[in-house]
């Protein structure tokens, strides 16, 4: 299973998108609600206001103002009673309308909320794939090729089984970002020092065959430890091709 190019390719964008989508709707919904209260404010302050005329009844009532101070406060106390019932009634009205589109605003933030939570459902399952794709070009790119006794010389198999190797790997090698990795092993009839230098001479062949030959351009791995023997001497005399993808 391999991912298309554009799929991969757009993948880290998708994610960056995301994020910004989340940041556009958390910013839209606090400028609106903003512009709202800041409508609505002056409102207040005038109910505040009149709210206080009305208060100033009692306290002119009871004061002891004469004259030409005295009937302008009473005037005032009259034309904001007259005119209270209205104010009020305009002033329900508003904020019932501006109470409307904040909950509309609400709305929108959910519908935003559940935009965002399908497009990271979306993209986990973008991920999942692309993982379980590296992983299957990883297994389907594993090479192993086989030496004669003492020898480093690739034989006909050998040269044949790379050629097969590099034809597949080439179909999905595109989407990755990898390396080669080239285990050799030998077999345990020989002794440290001739199996030391036998495992660097078969890891070098297969090397320079799939840079030389192949035309492979890409970063190679060698690994010449070998920590175990198996039970079967022919098995021991190999080279391991790996791929291994880096992100």
């Amino acid at each position: 299973m391999f991912l298309s190019l554009d799929i991969v390719s757009n993948l880290s964008n998708l994610k960056n998108k995301r994020n910004d989508v989340r940041l556009i709707f958390a910013n839209v919904l606090e400028i609106m609600k903003i512009q709202i209260i800041s409508k609505v404010a002056p409102l207040f302050v005038g109910a505040v206001f009149f709210t206080s005329c009305i208060s100033s009844q009692e306290t002119y009532n009871k004061s002891r103002l004469s004259g030409y101070v005295a009937n302008q406060t009473n005037d005032l106390i009259k034309k904001s009673a007259a005119q209270a019932p209205t104010d009020n009634l305009n002033l329900t009205k508003t904020v019932a309308e501006y109470t409307e589109k904040i909950q509309a605003l609400d709305a929108d933030n959910s519908k935003a909320k559940a935009m965002v939570a399908e497009l990271e459902k979306g993209l986990n399952e973008l991920e999942a794939m692309e993982k379980e794709a590296k992983m299957e070009f990883e297994r389907s790119n594993t090479s192993v090729v086989f030496f004669e006794l003492g020898s480093a010389e690739l034989t006909a198999n050998a040269m044949q089984e790379l050629y097969r190797w590099k034809s597949a790997m080439d179909q999905g090698a595109t989407h990755y970002n990898f390396n080669v990795s080239v285990f050799a092993s030998a077999d345990k009839s020989g002794s440290k020092k001739v199996n030391d230098k036998l495992r660097t001479q078969r890891a070098n062949a297969v090397k320079n065959f799939i840079v030389n030959v192949l035309g492979y351009k890409g970063e190679i791995v060698l690994t010449t430890d070998q920590p175990v023997f198996s039970k079967v001497n022919d098995i021991d005399r190999r080279v391991i091709l790996t791929v291994n993808c880096k992100n």
